[in-house]
């Protein structure tokens, strides 16, 4: 749970609408700390919190083109500033959105991101969704997710919310996942970016990381003492770097 308990007199001006996608898990189950954090220590705003459909393939490009028609009436508002939070998984779509829509788009933050396959594409040869079919055991989680300090509250709410998607939508993500090269990339030099860099990330590596620091060196990157969900772990911290961010653009 959050932390503090005084709200910031820091106070974006202007009309603040944040959009938040979603990790592997695909929904919004696991962004209210952070939510809360930045009520704290941004002020107002709107918040969109996706979670994605799953009655239908989990390609990069199915979602994207399921987000563009599911956010075209919030993109059409121009009359307020618009920042994505884009964790993990959700990285090429944020990414693609930005370059889609440069006028409405007005920032990203990404945490834990990466712009290619974290791993060796030949992976997505093999069969991943027997992989899936059980529920991570706690071990599981706090290795490669919630780090071993974690609290038994975020561990479980880990469980429940991979539990509660099934192991074919997971695999066929984590396919997607597989495919990413970094020629796919798009060039957004005019787009203010955020990177939340998880120093002790089990899954992306620094080298996989520093590919987006690479592509985008007018980024503003915060290397956090952090495994995989740094948002969830660290919400507070996240929440005073996006404050400062937002605040600077």
């Amino acid at each position: 749970m959050p932390t503090s308990s005084q709200p910031s007199d820091r106070n974006i001006k202007g009309n603040l609408h944040l959009i938040f996608l979603p990790g592997l898990h695909g929904t919004s189950e696991l962004f209210d700390d952070l939510v809360e954090q930045l009520k704290l220590q941004v002020g107002n705003f709107q918040s969109t919190l996706i979670s994605y459909p799953t009655d239908r393939k989990q390609s990069y490009k199915k979602l994207f083109k399921w987000l563009c028609s599911e956010l075209a009436l919030d993109l059409k508002s121009s009359d307020r500033k618009t920042a994505i939070i884009a964790e993990s998984f959700s990285t090429p779509l944020a990414l693609r959105l930005a370059d889609k829509f440069p006028q409405q788009i007005n920032a990203l933050v990404i945490g834990g991101g990466f712009c290619s396959s974290p791993a060796n594409p030949a992976f997505s040869l093999f069969p991943l969704r027997p992989l899936f079919m059980l529920v991570p055991p706690p071990s599981a989680v706090r290795h490669f997710l919630t780090g071993p300090e974690s609290s038994s509250d975020l561990v479980d709410k880990v469980r429940a919310t991979i539990k509660n998607v099934s192991s074919k939508i997971l695999s066929q993500r984590i396919r997607s996942v597989l495919t990413l090269e970094e020629e796919q990339v798009p060039i957004i030099p005019n787009t203010p970016i955020l990177l939340l860099q998880a120093e002790l990330d089990a899954i992306i590596s620094w080298e996989t990381q520093n590919q987006l620091e690479q592509h985008f060196p007018h980024a503003q990157s915060h290397w956090l003492n952090s495994p995989h969900l740094i948002m969830q772990v660290h919400p507070e911290i996240c929440a005073s770097c996006v404050a400062e961010f937002l605040d600077q653009t």
